[in-house]
């Protein structure tokens, strides 16, 4: 029986993608999916996300910066509960702030179910990647529609993979599926779409299932992701900890600027390591401004900001502990690069 609806779910939302309306052939697998997971099915909502975004809207819309300034008095980076969540409170806190931490987004249960979706996709990566004849496995298999391939952090050769690292979500349809879920929970379309006052995207290049291991006293880039992307964008990233993290825990967290303002600083320089990174002495002349934070992150805890803020993965002196998080970037549809794949909600 579960074949047979898998098999009328593909026909009907393959006859619906036809029709040019993939939001109906996304709810025709969701249904069937929802009641009894398949493979299959989350790699064929992938593609039609995908699909789906190639034919968006890029119409110009009417945007401002302007927000309401209730965190003004706040020094860094200020901080609501998941009730406290809204269009005018993310528009004050990353365009006034520089972003916005909201504690405890996520409960137990989704906290628990994010980590071994990240864990599944890690060590499915680890079994499969590089064998002759891998074994077919849905936490590690890439949709069709996906283009190009990941920075392979977690390797430590070609094709080959640890248990650590970074992987694209889209590469775990079971993954994908499970957070598109999570995030329509938590009212981001609603929210995503009142602020940017257009339809969100997710990205494919920028949708990252991470897991850090500990690297004590290491230094790691400041960067902001505009300097990639480019700035005649509208971005919103959720950064989500699954782990304990930051200022006095036991595993990396994030060094991050509250900073407001609205430039791509230069990089290559003054210190810097690498030609993408900004150096350390214009991070400290910034500094002077804008305050420099590791934020303490419990599992659950998250951190919205845009291609403008300034950060990198925080080490610490005494870390033990891995640390898992769930980066997501999602564009304003009419401003989404087509280089970062843009994939329907």
């Amino acid at each position: 029986m579960a074949v047979k609806m898998e098999q009328v779910a593909l026909a009907g939302a393959e006859q619906a993608a036809m029709r040019g309306d993939y939001r109906e052939a996304i709810e025709t697998l969701l249904r069937v999916n929802r009641e009894s997971r398949s493979g299959k099915l989350e790699s064929e909502l992938l593609n039609y996300r995908i699909r789906g975004a190639e034919g968006r809207d890029t119409a110009s819309v009417n945007w401002s910066a302007d927000h309401d300034g209730r965190f003004d008095h706040v020094s860094g980076l200020p901080a609501v509960s998941r009730d406290e969540l809204s269009v005018d409170s993310l528009r004050a806190g990353i365009l006034g702030k520089g972003g916005l931490i909201v504690r405890g987004l996520l409960d137990e249960p989704r906290i628990d179910e994010a980590r071994q979706c990240i864990r599944n996709a890690l060590k499915a990566r680890m079994e499969t990647a590089g064998a002759e004849a891998p074994a077919a496995n849905p936490w590690y298999q890439r949709p069709e529609s996906v283009a190009g391939g990941p920075v392979q952090f977690g390797s430590i050769g070609k094709d080959q993979y640890t248990d650590t690292g970074s992987v694209w979500a889209v590469d775990s349809p079971p993954a994908a599926f499970s957070l598109i879920e999570l995030y329509k929970e938590l009212g981001l379309p609603q929210l995503l779409d009142g602020y940017f006052g257009e339809e969100a995207m997710l990205s494919v290049r920028k949708w990252v299932l991470r897991c850090v291991p500990p690297n004590n006293g290491a230094e790691s880039g400041w960067h902001q992701d505009g300097q990639f992307m480019g700035e005649n964008i509208r971005t919103v990233n959720l950064w989500i900890a699954l782990s304990d993290c930051g200022e006095g825990a036991d595993a990396p967290g994030i060094d991050i600027v509250a900073d407001d303002t609205r430039e791509i600083y230069e990089t290559g320089t003054r210190g810097a390591v690498f030609d993408w990174t900004v150096g350390q002495g214009l991070v400290d002349e910034i500094g002077e401004k804008h305050p420099i934070q590791r934020p303490r992150f419990r599992p659950g805890d998250a951190v919205f900001f845009d291609h403008f803020n300034l950060h990198r993965t925080g080490f610490g002196l005494q870390d033990v502990n891995l640390r898992y998080a769930v980066e997501s970037w999602f564009f304003a549809s009419s401003l989404a690069p087509d280089k970062q794949q843009p994939l329907l909600f």
